[in-house]
């Protein structure tokens, strides 16, 4: 018979917060094994699962084997139900979704947003869209809304913090937007920030995560937690400046990574092709199109030289290029070979160089991480066990 081990590092939960972490960490555990992890009495284990169950975190699952007795049932987080809504705020595009707790999009629309208006005009649309979303279901229960969008942003309050390519916006207007239309819950994060957290296999690993779209960001996640710098800036890679006497850069300066190797950047080299003219430069270096790929290698080359630094000091077990020019495979062929030519050999060793997913999908999966990571932290749960107390 199989046996289901409960991690020694998982001990010594006692609050109420900590022992539906474990029970969510786990998926799931006996009476006779929560006894075990945690070193709670009985009685102080079954009042807390009883404030638990009555709040509907948690509920009885499936019956376990038989081992002697009784059979026991295993405690599950109760997650049946809870959606996440999700909006991953590109500098072209947008995708609205609505998720179970772990990610996966139950429904979703991607529209076109040049989000180079006003607030109001870019974000309203995009809430409508999340309303009508919510509206499809049955029987669900928001518990909270993520947004990413393309700059720096101050996680604490959720506001931009650097407006580069938002610079009309007023800094609170994502967390206003957002809490005006839902009494829950929220978080705002940097896109290619929450696209890392959404790319990592496991909280043991050291990722670093590059999304090159319309513009260049980074992210990265250090054991399962995002890296913001002392002002939300952290991960602001395009900015970096390759040669003073380069190309102009949207921020002004000459030179900027952003100017060799966006997506923007490419497509003003090749005049700009056809209405959606990232799409086409990913189809055509796809296929090989003799006059397109030579250029996208060209700017991967330039953002794997920038990226020789960044990996010699973090020495990350993956570096993943993401997004609709960043996936494509020409250009993560050739930032890994820049990247393993410029590096040294103790660094390269065991380092993985792959492509993430071209569209919002990572970003959607890192925001529902970070929704879930708010409302069900141990702090929040004990926050409403303390009030019942009182109360």
């Amino acid at each position: 018979m199989a046996v289901e081990r409960v991690p020694a590092s998982l001990g010594g939960a006692t609050s109420h917060g900590r022992l539906l972490e474990l029970i969510r960490s786990t998926g799931g555990l006996s009476r006779q094994q929560l006894l075990a992890a945690t070193g709670m009495s009985r009685a102080t284990l079954y009042e807390r699962l009883e404030s638990l169950l009555r709040r509907g975190y948690i509920y009885e699952a499936e019956s376990l084997e038989a081992t002697g007795g009784r059979r026991s049932r295993k405690i599950r987080f109760d997650d049946r139900g809870r959606v996440v809504l999700t909006i991953a705020l590109g500098q072209t595009h947008a995708t609205v979704s609505v998720t179970n707790t772990r990610g996966k999009a139950l429904r979703s629309h991607t529209s076109s947003q040049a989000i180079g208006g006003q607030a109001q005009s870019v974000l309203m649309p995009l809430v409508e869209a999340g309303k009508r979303l919510l509206a499809q279901g049955t029987g669900e229960v928001l518990i909270g809304v993520g947004v990413s969008v393309p700059t720096p942003v101050e996680a604490e309050t959720g506001y931009v913090a650097h407006a580069t390519t938002i610079p009309d916006w007023p800094r609170d207007a994502v967390a206003r937007a957002v809490s005006e239309a839902w009494e829950v819950p929220f978080v705002v994060e940097n896109d290619a920030r929450a696209a890392a957290l959404g790319e990592r296999v496991s909280d043991e690993e050291t990722i670093v995560y590059v999304k090159v779209g319309t513009g260049i960001g980074c992210g990265i996640v250090v054991e399962g937690s995002i890296l913001r710098g002392a002002r939300g800036a952290a991960g602001d890679i395009g900015h970096i400046r390759m040669a003073e006497d380069g190309p102009l850069c949207r921020c002004g300066r000459h030179g900027c990574l952003a100017a060799y190797s966006s997506g923007r950047a490419i497509a003003d080299r090749l005049g700009g092709p056809g209405p959606d003219p990232l799409q086409a430069i990913s189809d055509a270096a796809r296929a090989g199109d003799p006059v397109v790929e030579p250029i996208v290698e060209a700017a991967a080359g330039v953002l794997g030289r920038a990226l020789s630094a960044t990996i010699t000091t973090l020495n990350p077990d993956r570096l993943v290029i993401g997004g609709i020019i960043g996936a494509v495979p020409a250009y993560v062929e050739q930032v890994r070979s820049t990247v393993m030519a410029t590096v040294v050999e103790r660094i390269a060793d065991g380092l993985a160089i792959e492509a993430g997913d071209p569209g919002d999908q990572s970003a959607s999966q890192g925001l529902v991480t970070l929704v879930m990571r708010k409302v069900f932290s141990p702090a929040a749960i004990d926050a409403v066990a303390n009030e019942a107390v009182l109360a």
